[in-house]
Formats: structure tokens, C-alpha cells, sequence
């Protein structure tokens, strides 16, 4: 069930330049010119309403044309307040003045006759008794006017000593010593805060001052007779607000921290001061000027005073931002006070809130409308991940399942009506669910479950029972008040059991279940790098319809609304907005999703001169999130220039509905970037290089990786990742990372995928394969900037539309709900229906038309058929499974790759129930091995140690887990087992690139058979000739042949064999060496052969030149070459920054559950390091050392 959120229906407001307001400017010297330090007043520029409207079209935005003028404030800050310059410094002496100056009467009269209250008292009613005596004798007004002068001074007198006798008892009451208390001192802040209050404050109201004036100049619910409005004078004065006490509970859980918090501000009294000292006490004002009628109205507001008592509620956790909720709660209504006069701020207006009452009416309505929210038992609660990540979406989800209701009482005893009960949920006076109605019985049984948003813990679950009454008004029967506080740490509740009450008294027992899903949020890491989320099927999705653009004829005013469908239901009909050009709506719907894949919204414009729609468009919910991913938040109307601006957020939501939450999406295509090199990158290393890798995210989803390069800022992959995209507008980025072996590895940058070029359609809409060679250069964006470059290429395969088992079942549901529609149809007279009859076949029919919609154009496949295709995409679901123990870890690996292509969730559980799916690109079906592991590290590599594993031929596990799931059982230390179901999508094409199949991978087997003529080298006349293979010249060699003594034309007929990652770039490189006993071994010449030119399955016979170094002619050598293909890994250790290579074939022919084995690597040697992705065995066979050969190279 989903509740809409409230939205601000616009107007029209056409914004003008800024115009200063006329002032008398305060006058100074030429001295004081040159030392004023208050900052300027800011000229207020335009907020426009889109990044995508123009400034003069922003201007014209809502439903009444109004033109507001821009007003600049007068006075900002308390400088300017108060008219301060330099030489209104207050000196030592200033200070120490004594504000108690003396008047005539203090030296004559006595201090027992005044200075206190009761003297007010008497000295009024002196002067009026005097005054009506001498009007009722008819005196002159000679006498009255001596007892005006009297009564004045002794006022004035009376009045400055009792102000001097209270500060007296502040100044006593602050040297006296307290009770203990448990209160803690923040003194040491309020000091703080005294100290820079006065330099920080002219700064922090300039900014208060422009971002208000620019709001109330702009903002459309300003009514439209108001032609400006403006703040003219804002100042927050020199005295900071205080912290008065502190105290924090000690019996509270570990991760709960609450504290009571007392804060308050009294302004400074300014009674009794000199004009100097006035201008360095400056208490709070605030002056909003309105132009109205043509004329200019000011309010003002000055010396504020309050004192809050508050309860602050932190609840703690371990990452990022470390606090997860804050529950604020005020002890009692706030204590406030201020000066408030209407129409200025002048001597002759009356201060608002000397009306009787009214002050007295702001705390009584304070009290009820904060009531709810603030004070006890209630608090207002902050979710401080939700608000960082500013999507301001539920907090979760309440699944709510119910069972039944007992023993109801009837509303009235005496008219034995029958009863029909049904039950509505209502979170922060908003109705939110509600069940379906059981006729005339007072034991109803629902057996409901309805999935509510939860935006706060704090607001308890209401449950009305009502009854359902034909002719009347439905009638309450009972209510329920559920406290859901308890559902943050208890999230399953289960057989719970609640009294309906009525005048509170119980009238019913309810029986029911609860359970609590959050939203899962991203968690940023302190080095940049965003933790990656669950690619879920279920979640929360909030849709913000926020402009209309284009619709308009040119210089002509539209008036347009939106009705927004959900799965054919109409859920939200925003507010009509009549403007020239842009229609701004801005109104949004919260909805639970239980399944992504399939949802759709239907947008309907129409015009509301007549209510005919216009034009509408269906788009899905994952298209919706691919086009926020990317900003591309403007999407096409049909048949129209229209556009229509929506803005999507989403949250996955694990929500208890089985598979459904893991469902696979099909894709579109497969999107190849080849990842050449990285040039010029950040190194976050204090000592040494950074080793870096890259990765491909699918928004924002890791889909693949290269291996690191070790100790380098400008590595060399020469990297091809498959990564399966659902739609054109899915954001691609490369992010390249450093490895770390104790923490998490680190971004260095980021760069997202310009796809445009690649999705290309033909007339009928179907997506064409896109090949590119075109390298790209792009600049990589880390934390703090630039962080280098990345170059690449890239190239789209589009799949074959072909339908899911699961589409196949959901088409044949349609087709019977259609049937069955059509023949409901032909048996009711639609004329004879009412209208809510009417509605819901309309609904069914539009729902129905776009479930159609959503199959048409795929085909349907059989197994046998799909296993035909060589390539294609993918798809594995593990519904569940057993592990070994709690804390593990599920890797899934594929032919050729050292790194994890996808990766469980940490499984708390020995038993797996929830599941996980992924996805990975299959060039060749028949060559491919898929490899599941479980591992207590998530990061470990394919080399690394693991608990148990298995290796699959893919075609096996496609043939055997694709029309129902298998169990796949895993073995090592311990066993493990899986069941796995799996969906295959063929691409387009079987023709991929070389570089990218089996056959760019395997041994190559070298004959090193003889040679001729080579360069004599020795004082003999000959050589004593060995040659030496690299690759890519690799400083250190792979392999190397047996020393022949005393030959020109040495024959070897030596086999050896080097293992190789990518044939289409590496090159062979050959040495042959001249060795000497004493000496360093001399070069006799090179030869160089790339790989790519020796053919696959077939031994090939060479006769290759030698080059000498001076590039003369070195000889020939006689080879033989042949190539072997299998899948060869290329990774290292985690745990060292240099490690062993492992060098393992991956055969093709392997039976379900049994393991990987090396094939043919048994040749004597040890194992070397190559680069590039090749590895090798280098032999000993001189009679040297292979320390004394490595230093002759």
C-alpha cells in the first residue's frame, strides 16, 4: 500500500532586476571608510527553476501572472544595525562607565522611598489623585504641570535604581554557590561563542539575508496582489545564543546515547546605556517589508528572548556517518518572548503582543499543534543516512499480515444489524492501507498481507475497525494504537495479538504479524569509494513529475495537468498550472515495489479546458532509474515536442516475498570496453607506487575487472569486460582502484561511459551491433580532482529478444485474463454499469494492453535451440542453499578470470535464504567452465585458498539448471551446496573479437631446432650459442635453451613451452646469446615473432633471420611453433604485493562436480613471471649460475 506525499501546487511569478531600496545612508568619515570591515551587501542573482530553462523563460513559471520586484536589504548585520565604524570601539574606560548615573532626587531623597515596585505604584496614583484635584477646584494647569515634571523625574529616578537592584541580584545569584546537580558545564562553548559571535555575524546574515530575499522573490506561493517582498534590516545581534546545561543518561545501551539539552538567549539589556555603548550591544531585529496596493508595509521583529528545554535521542552505528537516528523531543512548550510592532519600528506603534490574550492563544496553539510532534511522549525522528543521501524516501517497509479478529462488540446493542467489518492503517494522520471487507459477521478472518512505508518509528500504527454501512456513514468500531518503536531492533514479530478500543474500553481482539524492511542506503567509505548495494527486484520508488516543457503554440498560455498510473491504476492527478511555456508541477508518489522488472508508469497530459489528454507515454520503472542515473530526466512525449521532466529515486528493499526479490532483468545488449591503459595517475602512496586495477560499474554495480599492475602510475592492461546492459541509459563507468592488502582498496578515479554512439537502432526500433576501434582518452575523477587518464574503446552486442520461462508463464496469464475479459464483457449491458464498475474494467483492460505491450516482438525459444548459440549473456539466480558454517562468502568465476565476476552478500547463516542473482558475458558455451567457490575473504582471487569449490562446463550448467533449478554440491575442507537456475540470452552475432576467446589463451609449445651462420663471437672463430625467450621484453626471460659449445650452426631440437594470456598483443621475443665462462655473455642477435601470426591447432615451421645489434645479417634459426588454447589464469595474492603467478589450463571436456586441474605443465623448471598476462618455465641448463646470467643481460 502506498501513501502520497503532499505537494505544493505553484503560481506564476515573473522576477525583475534587483532594486536597492532607498535609505538615508549612515554618515562617516573618510577615516572610517577605510577601516569598516562589514562585508557588502550581495547582489542577489536569479535561481533558475531547471538547469534546462533560460533565465527569461524561468521568469514565467505558474498559474498567476505576478511581476515582484527584487528588493536589496538596508541594514545587514549589526554593524550596519546599529551604525557602527571604527572609532565606535568601546575603550576600557567605556566598560567600566557605571550605568547607574545619578539623577537630582537620588542625592536628596532617602533610599527607603524608592526603588522598589510599590513605589511605581504610589507615585501613579499621586499624580492622578493631585491632577483630578486640581480640575475638580478648577486650578490652572500651572500645578499640573510642576506635578508632571515631579512625577517624571521620580519615575525616572525609581526606575533606574530598581534596574541597578537587579542587577545586583543577577550579579549575586552568579557568585553564590549552587546545589550540586547532575548537569554538566558548557561554559568553555559559550565562551567560544562569545568571543566570535561578533566577527562571524555580519557574515552568516548577509547569507541569511540573500538566500531569503532571493526565495520570497521567486517563491510561487506568495500571493499574487504582493508586488515585492523583501527583508529591508536582519541583524542576529552580538549575543550568541547559550547553552545553559548539559546532562547525558548513564543507563542506556551501548549504541544509544541521550541527552537533555536547556538552551536559551536573552537579549541584552539596553536600558541605561550611552549612545556608544548602543552601538556595541545590538540585539536581534527583523524587518520584512511587503509592497502592496501601492503601498509599502513593514513588519518588525526585535529582542527575542527564549529558553528551550530539549531530550536528544542518538542512535550509534559502525559506519559512516556513525549516527543512524536522531530523535529530538521538547520537555515542555518553548519559553518565548520578542517585540513584534506592525507597521514599523517607530515610538508610536503598538507592540503586538500587548493584546490581551494573544500571547496566551500563541502558547495554547504551540502546545496543540507541537504537541505531536515534539513534546512527550512524542519525537520528532531524523534518519541521518536518508537525509545524507537526499532522497529523503521511507525509512523501510512494515509488511503487516492479517489473520483475524475475535469477539467484536457492536456499536449499539439495541439495533441488531448485521456487521461488516474491514480495517484501515493510518502513519501521521494518513491513511495508508486497508483491507477488504467480510460481510456480516463479528469474527471476520482476512488472512491479508499489506505492505506499508514507515518514514518514522516515532509515529505509532493506527488500526481503525470499521463497519461497513450501505446508506450511511461508515461506522467506527474500534481503534488500535501500535507503538512501532520496537520494530528497529525487533524487526520480526510474530502472532501478536492487540484490543480494538472503544471509550477505552477493549471491544475486540485483533491477531496479526509483523515485519520491518529497511532500505538498504549506500555507505561512502573515507576514501571515496562508494559500497556497493544489492542489485534487488524490490524496493521503494518515489516519482517526482516535475515540468512539463514545449507543449505550448508560441506566445499562447496552456493549462495542462498530469495523471500518473502506476500498473494501469491511477495513483496521483497533480495540480492544473496555466503558464506560456513551462508548466512546473513538482508533486510526487511513494510506492512499495514488489517487482521492478515489471512495473510501469503511464504519464497522461491533459488539457483542462476540456480534460481531453493530449498526449501520454508508458515508460518502465527501470527505465525511469537508468535516465535519473545519467541526469536524463527529459523524456520524449509521442506525437508531440513535448517533454516531460520526472526525476526517480530508488531504494532496494529485501522485501520476504521469495525469489521475487533477486528476478533477473533481461537485457538489451552487451556493451565491450577494452581497457588499453591508464596513463599519468594520482598515486596515493606516501612510499612507492600505487598498484592499479580497473572495474566496470553498471550503475553504480561492479560487473567486472582487470588484474593490478604492480608499483606503477601508468599501467597497461590491454582488458576486455562484457558487461549486460537493460537499457540504453544505464550509466557505464570505469573506476580504477589501488589494491590494499589490510584495508579496502582505494579509488584513484572515476569516468562514466558516453553510450549515445553506441545504441544504434534501425527502422523497426531493434538495437544493431556497434564495433568500434576508435580509442578514447578520458580524464579520471577522484576525491580531490583529476586523477589521470584512461584509454579505451568500446563496442555494443545487442541479445536476442527471446522469452524467459518465467515471460512464458506470465503471457499465458494474460492471454486467459484477456479471454476472460472479453467474455465479462459480452455478458453485462456496460451501459447498465456504475461507475466504479466501469473503472475497474478499464483497468483491466489498459493493464492487460500493456503486459502485451511489455512481450511483444520476442520470441520463444527452446532449450535445445538456445544451446545452439555460442554467445550470449548469462544469468544465474541461488535461490538457496547449505553452507558449511555462518560468515561465508559465495564467488562465482568463468573461464578465464583470476577475479570473482559476482559475489553473494555475507551469508550470517549456515542455511542461504536469501538468494542472489548475476550475470556474466559467455563467448564460447562449448569451451566454458563455470566455478563456484566459498571463501571466508570476499576479495579473494581465483589462487587464493577457499573452503569448498567446483567447476562446471557452462554448457552442463545451462543444460541442466535452466527449466528448473538444480542443486550444485561443492567439496574441499568442507562441502557446501547450492541450488542455482539459470536464463541464457543469445546475442546477435557469434563473431566476437579474437582477442576475446579461448584461442587468444593456452601454450605455446616452442621447437627450437637449429640455426645457421651465426655471428662467431669467440677468439676461436665460434660461438657457444643458447637462446633465450621473452615476451613483450619482459626484463627477466621465461625460457631458455641448452648451451651448444663451439658452433655457427648449433642444432638444438629443444621443446619447451611458454604460457600465454593474450596472443593477440604479445610478442615473442628471442636472444641469442653467445655464452662465456669468465665473461659476460655476448648478444649475438634478436628475433621478434607475434603470436597472433601463429595459427591455432597446427604446428608451424619458421625460418626466422637473426638481427645483430648493429643491424647487420646474424644468421637464420629454424623454429617450430604450435599453439594449444584453453583458458589460462593470470593472478596473485592478495597478501603480497608480489606473489606467485598461477599458471593454470582449464580443460573443456570436464564432468559436472569435478575440479580444475592443470593440464601440462609438467615440463622441469620453475615457474617465472611474465607481463601482459603471459607467464613461462625457464629452464637451467647452462653450466652458470642464473644469478651470473642474469647480470651478463
Amino acid at each position: 500500500m502506498v501513501a502520497e506525499q503532499p505537494s505544493v501546487e505553484p503560481s506564476k511569478v515573473i522576477d525583475t532586476q534587483p532594486e536597492p531600496e532607498s535609505q538615508e545612508p549612515v554618515q562617516l568619515t573618510a577615516e572610517d571608510v577605510s577601516t569598516q570591515d562589514t562585508p557588502p551587501v550581495a547582489k542577489l542573482q536569479r535561481t533558475k527553476t531547471s538547469a534546462n530553462i533560460e533565465p527569461d523563460k524561468a521568469a514565467n513559471v505558474g498559474t498567476e501572472e505576478v511581476t515582484r520586484q527584487r528588493k536589496l536589504a538596508a541594514y545587514v548585520g549589526w554593524k550596519q544595525s546599529s551604525g557602527w565604524i571604527e572609532r565606535d570601539t568601546l575603550t576600557p574606560d567605556d566598560e567600566l562607565l557605571d550605568l547607574n548615573q545619578e539623577t537630582v532626587l537620588n542625592n536628596v531623597l532617602p533610599d527607603a522611598l524608592y526603588g522598589d515596585w510599590y513605589h511605581f505604584v504610589g507615585i501613579i496614583f499621586i499624580a492622578g489623585l493631585l491632577s483630578f484635584t486640581f480640575g475638580y477646584f478648577r486650578f490652572s494647569l500651572a500645578p499640573v504641570f510642576f506635578v508632571m515634571v515631579f512625577t517624571g523625574l521620580y519615575y525616572r529616578t525609581n526606575a533606574k535604581k530598581y534596574r541597578s537592584s537587579i542587577r545586583e541580584l543577577i550579579q549575586k545569584e552568579n557568585t553564590v554557590q549552587k546545589i550540586e546537580n547532575d548537569y554538566e558545564s558548557m561554559e568553555w562553548l559559550n565562551n567560544l561563542l562569545d568571543k566570535y559571535w561578533p566577527i562571524i555575524e555580519p557574515t552568516v546574515s548577509q547569507m541569511v539575508v540573500t538566500q531569503v530575499n532571493d526565495l520570497l522573490a521567486t517563491n510561487p506561493s506568495v500571493p499574487a496582489f504582493i508586488k515585492a517582498l523583501w527583508i529591508s534590516h536582519f541583524t542576529l545581534g552580538v549575543k550568541p545564543p547559550r547553552i545553559d546545561a548539559v546532562k547525558t543518561f548513564q543507563n542506556t545501551d551501548n549504541d544509544i546515547v541521550v541527552m537533555d539539552w536547556t538552551v536559551s538567549y536573552t537579549p541584552h539589556d539596553l536600558s541605561d546605556m550611552t549612545a556608544k555603548q548602543l552601538k556595541n550591544y545590538v540585539n536581534q531585529k527583523v524587518v520584512v517589508k511587503a509592497k502592496m496596493f501601492g503601498l509599502t508595509l513593514p513588519v518588525s521583529v526585535s529582542d527575542i528572548s527564549f529558553k528551550v528545554e530539549t531530550r536528544v535521542r542518538f542512535k550509534l552505528m559502525t559506519p559512516f556517518p556513525h549516527v543512524e537516528t536522531v530523535n529530538v523531543q521538547l520537555l515542555e512548550v518553548p519559553d518565548i518572548d520578542f517585540v513584534a510592532r506592525i507597521l514599523g519600528d517607530n515610538v508610536f506603534n503598538w507592540e503586538v503582543l500587548t493584546i490581551p490574550g494573544l500571547y496566551t492563544l500563541i502558547n495554547t496553539m504551540a502546545k496543540k499543534y507541537m504537541g505531536p510532534m515534539f513534546l512527550p511522549p512524542f519525537s520528532l525522528q531524523l534518519n541521518v543516512p536518508q537525509l545524507l543521501s537526499q532522497s529523503n524516501l521511507s525509512v523501510g517497509v512494515i509488511e503487516i499480515t492479517i489473520k483475524n479478529a475475535k469477539d467484536i462488540k457492536r456499536a449499539n446493542q439495541i439495533l441488531n444489524d448485521s456487521v461488516d467489518p474491514y480495517l484501515t492503517f493510518e502513519l501521521s494522520g494518513r491513511e495508508v492501507g486497508k483491507t477488504r471487507i467480510v460481510r456480516d459477521t463479528l469474527n471476520p478472518i482476512w488472512d491479508e498481507t499489506l505492505y506499508l512505508l514507515l518514514s518514522s518509528f516515532t509515529d505509532p500504527l493506527t488500526i481503525t475497525l470499521y463497519d461497513k454501512r450501505e446508506k450511511l456513514k461508515d461506522k467506527v468500531m474500534g481503534r488500535i494504537e501500535y507503538n512501532l518503536n520496537s520494530m528497529h531492533d525487533q524487526p520480526v514479530q510474530s502472532n501478536l495479538n492487540a484490543h480494538f478500543l472503544r471509550s477505552s474500553k477493549p471491544v475486540g481482539d485483533l491477531n496479526f504479524d509483523l515485519k520491518f524492511f529497511p532500505t538498504l542506503e549506500r555507505k561512502v567509505l573515507p576514501s571515496g569509494e562508494v559500497e556497493e548495494l544489492p542489485d534487488l527486484n524490490t524496493g521503494i520508488a518515489k516519482v517526482v513529475v516535475e515540468e512539463l516543457h514545449g507543449l505550448n503554440e508560441e506566445n499562447k498560455k496552456g493549462s495542462y495537468y498530469i495523471e500518473l498510473f502506476f500498473n494501469a491504476k491511477l495513483i496521483l492527478t497533480t495540480s492544473t498550472v496555466t503558464s506560456p511555456d513551462i508548466q512546473v508541477f513538482n508533486q510526487n508518489y511513494e510506492s512499495v515495489i514488489p517487482d521492478r522488472r515489471k512495473s510501469r508508469y503511464r504519464f497522461v497530459v491533459k488539457d483542462a479546458t476540456d480534460n481531453s489528454v493530449v498526449t501520454s507515454a508508458v515508460i518502465t520503472l527501470n527505465e525511469l532509474i537508468d535516465r535519473t542515473e545519467i541526469n536524463k530526466t527529459l523524456i520524449p512525449l509521442p506525437n508531440s515536442k513535448a517533454k516531460l521532466k520526472v526525476t526517480t529515486y530508488w531504494k532496494p528493499v529485501r522485501l520476504d516475498m521469495g525469489n521475487a526479490s533477486i528476478a533477473y532483468t533481461p537485457p538489451i545488449g552487451l556493451v565491450r570496453i577494452y581497457l588499453k591503459k591508464a596513463v599519468n595517475l594520482k598515486n596515493l602512496e606516501t612510499v612507492g607506487f600505487i598498484d592499479p586495477y580497473a572495474k566496470i560499474l553498471v550503475n553504480g554495480l561492479s560487473k567486472g575487472r582487470t588484474d593490478y599492475k604492480s608499483q606503477t602510475l601508468n599501467p597497461v592492461w590491454n582488458t576486455a569486460i562484457y558487461v549486460a546492459i537493460t537499457s540504453p541509459n544505464q550509466r557505464v563507468s570505469i573506476e580504477v582502484m589501488d589494491v590494499e592488502t589490510v584495508n579496502k582498496d582505494r579509488r584513484v578515479g572515476i569516468y562514466d561511459v558516453d553510450l549515445s554512439e553506441l545504441m544504434v537502432d534501425d527502422e523497426d526500433g531493434n538495437f544493431q551491433i556497434v564495433e568500434s576501434n576508435k580509442e578514447h582518452t578520458a580524464r579520471l575523477v577522484g576525491k580531490n580532482g583529476p586523477s589521470g587518464s584512461i584509454v579505451y574503446t568500446a563496442s555494443f552486442y545487442p541479445v536476442q529478444p527471446i522469452m524467459t520461462l518465467e515471460e512464458l508463464m506470465d503471457s499465458e496469464k494474460i492471454e486467459k485474463r484477456r479471454l476472460k475479459l472479453e467474455e465479462k464483457k459480452k455478458s453485462v449491458d456496460e451501459s447498465k454499469l456504475s461507475a466504479v464498475e466501469k473503472d475497474k474494467l478499464a483497468v483491466e483492460e489498459s493493464e492487460i494492453t500493456e503486459l502485451k505491450h511489455m512481450f511483444a516482438g520476442k520470441k520463444t525459444v527452446s532449450l535445445d535451440e538456445l544451446l545452439k548459440f555460442q554467445s550470449g549473456v548469462l544469468a544465474i539466480s541461488v535461490l538457496n542453499g547449505e553452507l558449511p558454517d555462518p560468515g561465508y562468502f559465495v564467488q562465482s568465476f568463468f573461464d578465464g578470470n583470476g577475479h570473482a565476476r559476482f559475489l553473494s552478500p555475507k551469508i550470517n547463516s549456515k542455511i542461504i535464504r536469501d538468494g542472489w542473482t548475476g550475470d556474466v558475458a559467455i563467448k564460447e558455451l562449448k569451451d566454458s567452465v563455470s566455478t563456484f567457490r566459498v571463501t571466508k575473504n570476499q576479495y579473494a582471487n581465483r589462487v587464493e585458498d577457499c573452503v569448498s569449490e567446483v567447476s562446471i562446463p557452462t554448457y552442463e550448467l545451462v543444460k541442466s539448471c535452466y527449466n528448473k533449478p538444480s542443486i550444485i554440491t561443492l567439496s574441499g575442507e568442507k562441502s557446501a551446496k547450492l541450488m542455482v537456475q539459470v536464463q541464457w540470452f543469445p546475442l546477435e552475432t557469434d563473431k566476437l573479437p579474437a582477442a576475446d576467446l579461448m584461442s587468444n589463451s593456452g601454450d605455446l609449445i616452442i621447437t627450437s631446432k637449429s640455426a645457421e651462420n651465426l655471428m662467431a663471437s669467440d677468439s676461436n672463430g665460434f660461438s657457444d650459442p643458447y637462446m633465450k625467450f621473452y615476451i613483450d621484453g619482459f626484463k627477466e626471460h621465461l625460457y631458455e635453451t641448452p648451451i651448444v659449445k663451439k658452433s655457427l650452426n648449433p642444432v638444438w631440437n629443444d621443446v619447451g613451452k611458454v604460457v600465454v594470456s593474450d596472443r593477440a598483443n604479445n610478442v615473442l621475443n628471442i636472444k641469442v646469446m653467445d655464452w662465456d665462462a669468465a665473461s659476460s655473455d655476448d648478444i649475438l642477435g634478436r628475433v621478434n615473432v607475434k603470436l597472433s601470426d601463429i595459427p591455432v591447432g597446427q604446428v608451424t615451421d619458421l625460418d626466422l633471420p637473426v638481427v645483430r645489434d648493429d643491424g647487420g645479417d646474424g644468421g637464420v634459426i629454424h623454429m617450430s611453433f604450435e599453439f594449444k588454447p584453453h583458458y589460462v589464469l593470470n593472478v596473485v595474492k592478495r597478501e603480497k604485493k608480489v606473489g606467485d603467478l598461477a599458471s593454470k589450463g582449464l580443460g573443456s571436456g570436464l564432468k559436472v562436480g569435478t575440479t580444475v586441474v592443470s593440464t601440462g605443465v609438467g615440463t622441469i623448471g620453475k615457474i617465472g613471471k611474465g607481463v601482459f598476462g603471459a607467464v613461462g618455465l625457464r629452464r637451467k641448463k647452462s653450466s652458470k649460475s642464473r644469478k651470473s646470467r642474469d647480470e651478463d643481460e
